[in-house]
């Protein structure tokens, strides 16, 4: 049978993590880094997934394992099956292979298990030979992100799904934000990861704890959400910096930082960077820093001494079929 093929594409976060969970707004846009998923109808009611990077694989036959490449391969490919069993009870359809690349690096903050999700559900509904809406891709994509993350907000699958820029309140269409031109900014990791649920449940427990100071944290969100989307609509990149650092300060305070990142963020404005900020749930995975236009390349070597950087181009497109 003829294979479908969709990419969806990373995400960073400029505003919002966590916030977002409780009705915050968040800033996000698309990256150009992408994870691939290539799908099959089968006629034997099998279903077969295969991660190429993280080298799992697994087969079952509705909920009897067949196979797999070890141990713990049901347990981690388990979210996708659940996903793509709802498929197949929603359009009545069995039998499925699917296979996965992802140039997206897990458990750093920049949505892979989203992008993988989206990728899965996109090729596998065009496989069966049904045109689903953007709402029908996100209410099946989040199935499995639900799974994998505590109380998911869905700002990385509506970032990866629509690309570009967005804003972005829990339980509203996400909106495109305008931005004139593409620029650059600085991706750096700390090449230490970390689950996304653990930390969402313990910003949870520090809200349960002081709600009233966390509500209006979550205000003081907003406000740098909204100069933030003023920054980006008129490419203010030296207020865009400020703002970034504010964030991260912001982010700092309940507890979702850490000593690598706030060296990373220290070494980013020490390299020549005008803000930096955590992305993502924090606890580890990637900072992004704004550089003036003109120096991105020599602020990213410098930072390039302590912690791996590099220069990416935003906005990016989001969910795609490959040719």
């Amino acid at each position: 049978m003829e294979s479908v093929t969709y990419s969806a594409p990373a995400k960073v976060i400029f505003c919002g993590e966590h916030y977002v969970v409780y009705g915050g707004r968040a800033i996000a846009c698309a990256i150009p880094k992408r994870a691939y998923a290539t799908v099959t109808r089968r006629n034997d009611s099998l279903l077969s997934i295969e991660s190429q990077d993280a080298k799992i694989s697994a087969v079952w036959k509705g909920d009897k394992l067949v196979k797999s490449s070890d141990q713990s391969a049901p347990t981690r490919l388990r979210p996708l099956k659940i996903m793509i069993d709802r498929i197949s009870e929603m359009y009545g359809v069995k039998g499925f292979s699917i296979v996965i690349k992802s140039q997206i690096p897990r458990g750093m903050g920049l949505g892979s298990s989203a992008s993988v999700s989206l990728a899965v559900a996109s090729a596998c509904l065009t496989a069966i030979g049904h045109e689903a809406s953007q709402s029908e891709i996100l209410e099946i994509a989040s199935v499995s992100e639900s799974e994998i993350h505590y109380r998911a907000s869905g700002v990385d699958l509506a970032a990866s799904l629509t690309g570009g820029f967005i804003s972005y309140v829990r339980g509203e269409r996400p909106r495109p934000i305008p931005v004139g031109e593409k620029f650059n900014i600085i991706l750096v990791s700390t090449k230490k990861g970390r689950r996304t649920g653990s930390i969402v449940k313990q910003v949870s427990t520090l809200r349960e704890q002081f709600i009233n100071v966390f509500d209006r944290l979550r205000l003081v969100n907003d406000e740098v959400a909204s100069e933030m989307e003023v920054a980006l609509r008129n490419l203010r990149f030296e207020r865009l910096g400020s703002l970034f650092t504010i964030q991260h300060n912001l982010l700092k305070t309940i507890g979702v930082s850490n000593k690598t990142l706030d060296e990373a963020v220290e070494y980013a404005l020490k390299g020549g960077a005008l803000g930096a900020k955590l992305t993502g749930a924090g606890g580890g995975g990637c900072v992004i820093a704004i550089a003036p236009q003109n120096r991105v390349k020599e602020v990213a070597k410098i930072i390039s001494t302590k912690f791996p950087a590099e220069v990416l181009t935003v906005p990016h497109e989001g969910l795609r079929r490959e040719k």
